[in-house]
């Protein structure tokens, strides 16, 4: 058994169970070993994007432990209690995008629409489910085709000082939302095209358990 095999939906409770128990860690004695534990556990599986997403990271630690480290010392606290404060709440905020992180990029909007379908939810849920898991990787992968975009311009964003990396990055803003506008809309032509209507229910067309298969038997047809 593969993990990405599993029912979207039982990896999104084990993904809410994660987070469930990173955000009842009581400091960062727990917190810090789990959020290690969960970048681990997406190494040692190879999940897909990997790299970007722990540069990911290294920024979300950095801006996380600067603006509540500074927000407790204005408030009296002393360094070394802020510091461990603000390094427990990195710790839970990289446990829980690592749990998602995992369901997004093993589950692709196929599998979801099955899961979704197969557990009779309403159209308009199957709808958020499956565009929220699954376009957020392909606008990710847009972003980075941007950044190659301008890297082939000649405009020079990774030997560059941190400050003009942000502000390449931002810059990136402005085409990533044009793309993610195009695809909404071709996805609502889709959509019209083969008939979507919120009120009728849908059926499935693969087998949905425990495990996701591929595709259903096809029985022989009487002659």
């Amino acid at each position: 058994m593969q993990l990405h095999e599993l029912n979207f939906f039982v990896k999104l409770a084990l993904a809410f169970l994660v987070m469930l128990a990173a955000w009842l860690a009581p400091d960062w004695r727990f917190g810090v070993p789990l959020a290690l534990g969960a970048l681990v556990f997406l190494w040692l599986i190879h999940v897909p994007g990997l790299n970007a997403y722990l540069r990911g990271v290294v920024l979300l630690v950095l801006l996380v432990l600067a603006s509540w480290m500074l927000n407790l010392m204005l408030q009296g606290m002393a360094l070394a209690p802020a510091l461990l404060t603000a390094l427990g709440m990195a710790a839970r905020l990289v446990t829980t995008t690592a749990a998602f992180f995992f369901v997004m990029e093993t589950s692709s909007p196929g599998s979801i629409l099955a899961a979704a379908s197969a557990a009779r939810l309403p159209p308009v849920v199957t709808l958020v489910l499956s565009l929220t898991f699954g376009i957020i990787p392909m606008l990710r992968e847009d972003f980075e085709r941007i950044a190659d975009a301008q890297r082939a311009r000649g405009m020079e964003i990774d030997d560059v000082p941190f400050p003009t990396r942000l502000r390449f990055a931002l810059a990136r803003g402005v085409p990533l939302l044009v793309q993610a506008i195009r695809m909404a809309h071709a996805i609502s032509i889709s959509l019209s095209l083969y008939g979507f209507d919120m009120r009728r229910k849908r059926t499935t067309w693969r087998h949905v358990g425990l495990l996701v298969e591929p595709s259903l038997t096809i029985k022989d047809r009487p002659q």
